[in-house]
């Protein structure tokens, strides 16, 4: 793809055009899109020892959402927990790649990982998607007991539009709760819309995560302008990063959101937060797809290793 140097043991991404959410005629096809994805997660089979399961939370103006929840087969007691954002852009919903990682995390650390699926664009702009995913925090705080976690060992992670939530959901915590979470993952993360401040986003402008549908993206999940969450929707900008938990920040070498990932780990590590940055080589956004690719489960250990890190195993 646009003759950029990919690793030989990675294959090659799939060449993506531009998608725009708020396009009238591409709606249509991204909620059949959307549908056909819900439906392969339901239909999504663990690996051997994990098992799936399907919650409902309470969502923040009424009514529910679905939670998926990736937990070791047979552990019955209070285990950590991780609030996992997915990514696809804030229009795609929870795929079985996102629950593959899930159950692998929930293997390697005996975790539970709770995925909520957060409502989309092009129906549903920001804090839609924010929102819901605080709402689907709050609510595993609150029925710790009856869902088996300690509420004491949480993370948060999140992946390209997810990693925006999940940084998000930290300033929130910080700001407005007294319970914290043992700290942030952040990969391949979508973090500021002020796209031209970034070298990156020009070099790589038509690799995995192509340019314009960043700008799309971007475009069509603030349309609302809700300045007061302004620095909860993109992290970024807001004011101050002390305080924040410990982070795991994880951008890929040849992907437009590099330099945002880097620049984010750089102002938490001057706040005085804890952090390990680890640019991957080479990499591409979406790259940890084939969870059976030697390389990725190479990454997948450093992961892990870095959840161990922050919950002190």
């Amino acid at each position: 793809m646009a003759g950029y140097p990919y690793r030989p043991d990675l294959p090659a991404p799939p060449a993506r055009g531009t998608v725009d959410p708020g396009d009238a005629r591409m709606a249509p096809m991204l909620r059949v899109m959307a549908e056909n994805l819900r439906a392969q997660a339901r239909g999504f089979s663990p690996p051997a020892g994990v098992k799936m399961r399907l919650l409902q939370l309470p969502a923040w103006d009424g009514g529910s959402l679905d939670c998926f929840v990736l937990e070791p087969q047979d552990a019955k007691e209070p285990l950590p927990g991780m609030v996992y954002c997915h990514g696809g852009g804030f229009f795609l919903p929870v795929q079985p790649t996102a629950l593959q990682l899930a159950a692998l995390y929930a293997q390697a650390l005996e975790m539970r990982a709770f995925l909520p699926e957060y409502r989309l664009l092009p129906d549903y702009a920001s804090p839609y998607p924010f929102r819901d995913c605080l709402s689907a925090w709050q609510a595993i705080c609150t029925e710790a007991g009856r869902l088996a976690v300690d509420p004491c060992r949480m993370l948060l992670y999140g992946e390209s539009a997810g990693g925006a939530l999940a940084a998000g959901l930290a300033l929130w915590l910080r700001d407005h709760e007294k319970k914290q979470p043992k700290g942030q993952l952040l990969v391949y993360p979508v973090l500021d819309n002020r796209c031209s401040r970034y070298p990156s986003m020009v070099r790589y402008s038509q690799a995995a995560w192509p340019l314009g549908s960043n700008l799309a993206m971007w475009k069509n999940y603030l349309r609302d302008g809700d300045q007061d969450m302004k620095p909860y929707l993109i992290p970024m900008q807001a004011e101050k990063v002390d305080g924040l938990p410990a982070a795991y920040i994880e951008p890929q070498e040849i992907d437009i959101l590099r330099d945002e990932g880097i620049a984010y780990a750089r102002r938490l590590e001057q706040a005085g937060c804890p952090v390990r940055l680890q640019v991957v080589e080479g990499s591409y956004h979406g790259f940890d797809a084939d969870t059976a690719n030697p390389f990725v489960r190479r990454i997948i250990g450093q992961r892990t290793a870095a959840m161990e890190w922050m919950l002190g195993l």
